[in-house]
């Protein structure tokens, strides 16, 4: 079961609080939840979710629908 932070967005394991920054304001993520991948331009949608690992399927810039699997800590939740 994954969690996110409503003040910094950030995607974590954690259900208490934001291990990122400390905070109690803490969200269940669901399937099919739009996201982004830190440091790079990919924006796609949770297909999905494990333990430590996300399964994304986004879009390339060709109109290729693509599924890609990456970190938990690599993630965050778009608005």
């Amino acid at each position: 079961m994954l969690y996110y932070c409503m003040d910094c967005k950030r995607v974590f394991n954690n259900s208490s609080e934001c291990t990122y920054c400390s905070c109690n304001n803490v969200k269940k993520l669901n399937q099919n939840a739009p996201v982004n991948v830190i440091g790079s331009k990919i924006k796609g949608r949770i297909l999905k979710a494990k333990s430590d690992n996300v399964r994304l399927i986004y879009v390339d810039s060709h109109k290729n629908t693509i599924i890609k699997d990456f970190d938990v800590d690599k993630i965050r939740k778009i608005l």
